[in-house]
């Protein structure tokens, strides 16, 4: 991994430790839209991260499950 992702990745974790602390601490009563700029500041970071990871967005990034544990259905 790029160190380039590995900073994106740490930023990205940095936004959203601090929207749950606040969240907690606040007991939820922010205002509405308060989090509005980190949350668009952080869909930024996830488009560039998909960019770096050679996918076309970061919705395709999110939903490719390459990699990822399968569970067998439980009925057929």
């Amino acid at each position: 991994m790029t160190r380039q992702k590995k900073e994106l990745i740490k930023k990205l974790y940095e936004i959203e430790a601090f929207i749950e602390a606040d969240s907690q601490l606040g007991c939820g009563f922010a205002p509405a839209d308060f989090y509005r700029p980190l949350e668009q500041e952080a869909w930024e970071l996830q488009e560039q991260l998909a960019r770096l990871s050679h996918y076309p967005n970061a919705i395709a990034m999110m939903m490719d499950c390459r990699g990822a544990e399968m569970e067998e259905i439980p009925f057929k």
